[in-house]
Parts: structure tokens; C-alpha cells; sequence
């Protein structure tokens, strides 16, 4: 059990190039920026790193790089997810060669599973790569919801080390921390949300693996901190920043909320000169011209330019 993983694990982007080949230049940028800038941890290949968009080489070659960077610096969790139980687990074998704090995935994905197809999942997972398994849970994006008993389950078991929970169901995250404590189980509970950053061990909670945490990394690990030490001052002053940094995902107009996201950091990051291009992965789109150009007033508000 790792049990040192706490505070703001940052779901990192995919810098990709014009031709939307991995940049490889600007991922090891990025790393640094994050690391520089506080960070408790890195979460690669995950949704905001676009990876059900991306070849599985690509995404092995993110994690090579990404945990050479990092170098022991901080804890790195890589997201096998693929669509089957097979296939997730051949990602795995590859990945276990980075030697990373954990592995996560999520349910399969396209078919719908069942609470038992789903602890079956997990349990041949675990068996078969013998490796810190976390549970990813993200059912918008994939159908299926593992619910707090069938984690509950899994932690029992032992086959599951921790949870990034990501869908915005309070209710099952407080089940989950009730049958925890209940069961006195040892399970590293994180939640993929902004707007509880501050809050997070007032929730029970390990921390937290937002994806602004791209574009405002010190704001988010010391909102974080804040929070843990009962900062009020810390915390509010933490909250209006991620607030104002969140209307980044508004910029776009007429693309997906999927899109109008990850668009909005990237091209905010590029603008900061930590990645060369704003590169998105198709279908998705990136932020045009004018939809740029809303990008410097809001980085002068965050104080992150002059």
C-alpha cells in the first residue's frame, strides 16, 4: 500500500504535434512546469491526457517519458484503461516496465457491465499484472459505475489500492468512506473534481486529480495545503483563482464540453510557452484565432503574465 499519495495529482495533457504525433519536447516541459510548481503527484494517459484517442504507442510512450522526467520526484499513476478486460491488462504488462505507484482503469467500455462482469475485471487485473491497482470511475464516459460496495469489495479483497472517483456523485463517494471506515479499510480515495480542491480531507479524502491543475498548478497545490493546515484565508483566496481559472473551458464556442476543455488548457499553455503547439486529437477541435485571443486577459488575472 502507498500510502504517502496525497494531495493534487495532476491528470497531465498530451502535447501533440501538427501532425498529432506525441510531442515529446513539450511533455517533458510540461512535467517540469508541474513539478516546479508544487505538485504532489502526475496521473498520465488519462482522459485529459485525450487517450481513448490515442494508439497504445503513443500512450506507452508518454509514460516512458513522463517517468523519466519525473525521476522519482513525486508519485506517477498511469491509466490503462482500453475497452476490454484483455486488452487493458496487455497495456498493463507494458506499462508495469515504468515501474509507476499504480496502475488505474476503468470498467470496459462501448458495452455495459454488470456490478459482478465489472468486480471480475478487476479481480483478473489484478491477478494477472499483480500490480497497485486503482479503480477508475467515470461512468459518463464509459457506461458502467462501480458503486461503493463493489469497490468496497475490491479493497477487501486487496486487488485495489485506490479510487480516482470522477463521477461527481457525492453520495457514493460518502458510502464509499462510510464502508471504509466501517470496514477499516486501507484505500487511497481521490476525487477527479475542482470546486472541492480545499475541501478534500473534510470529505475523507486523500486528494484530488483536476484537470485545471494543468494550467494553475501552484494555485491548485496550494489551495490544497490550505486546506489542510484550516488556512480560511489560503483557501478563499485559492477558490477565486480556480474559479477564474475555469472560465478558460467557456472560450470555446460550439465544440464539445470535451473539446472546449482540454482546447482551452492547451492553448493557455502554449500561450505560457510551456507546450509548442495546441494540437488536439480528432475529432476534437482546438480553440480557433478568436477564441485565443480571450486567453492573455484571463493568464493577467491569474497573475501568470505580467
Amino acid at each position: 500500500m502507498i500510502n504517502h499519495i496525497r494531495g493534487i495529482v495532476v491528470p497531465i495533457i498530451t502535447p501533440l504535434k501538427p501532425d498529432e504525433s506525441l510531442d515529446k519536447s513539450s511533455l517533458r516541459s510540461l512535467v517540469r512546469y508541474l513539478l516546479n510548481n508544487g505538485v504532489h503527484g502526475l496521473w498520465v494517459s488519462g482522459t485529459t491526457g485525450e487517450f481513448a484517442n490515442l494508439d497504445n504507442k503513443t500512450r506507452l510512450e508518454s509514460m516512458e517519458i513522463v517517468t523519466d522526467e519525473v525521476n522519482g520526484k513525486v508519485p506517477i499513476i498511469a491509466n490503462i484503461s482500453c475497452p476490454s478486460t484483455e486488452t487493458s491488462i496487455k497495456l498493463g504488462q507494458s506499462a508495469k516496465n515504468f515501474n509507476f505507484s499504480g496502475l488505474a482503469c476503468t470498467p470496459p467500455y462501448y458495452y455495459d457491465c454488470s456490478q459482478e462482469e465489472i468486480l471480475d475485471h478487476y479481480r483478473y487485473i489484478s491477478s494477472e499484472l499483480g500490480s497497485n491497482i486503482w479503480v477508475y470511475n467515470i461512468p459518463q464516459n464509459v457506461k458502467s459505475t462501480v458503486n461503493p460496495i463493489s469497490v468496497a469489495a475490491l479493497a477487501e479483497e486487496n486487488l485495489i489500492e485506490g479510487i480516482k472517483d470522477s463521477s461527481g456523485h457525492g453520495e457514493n463517494i460518502a458510502q464509499l468512506n462510510n464502508l471504509c471506515e466501517s470496514k477499516s479499510l486501507s484505500l487511497l480515495r481521490f476525487i477527479g473534481s475542482t470546486y472541492r480542491i480545499t475541501s478534500t480531507s473534510s470529505l475523507g479524502l486523500h486528494g484530488a486529480i483536476p484537470g485545471i491543475a494543468n494550467l494553475i498548478p501552484k494555485i491548485c497545490s496550494s489551495g490544497w495545503e490550505s486546506g489542510e493546515k484550516n488556512d480560511l484565508k489560503g483557501t478563499n483566496e485559492s477558490n477565486l483563482k480556480i474559479s477564474i481559472a475555469q472560465k478558460i473551458l467557456s472560450f470555446s464556442n460550439g465544440k464539445s464540453s470535451t473539446a472546449a476543455s482540454f482546447s482551452g488548457i492547451k492553448s493557455a499553455l502554449k500561450y505560457l510557452g510551456v507546450i509548442k503547439h495546441d494540437t488536439m486529437s480528432k475529432p476534437l477541435k482546438s480553440l480557433s484565432a478568436k477564441e485565443q485571443n480571450l486567453i492573455p486577459a484571463l493568464l493577467k488575472t491569474l497573475d501568470l503574465i505580467p
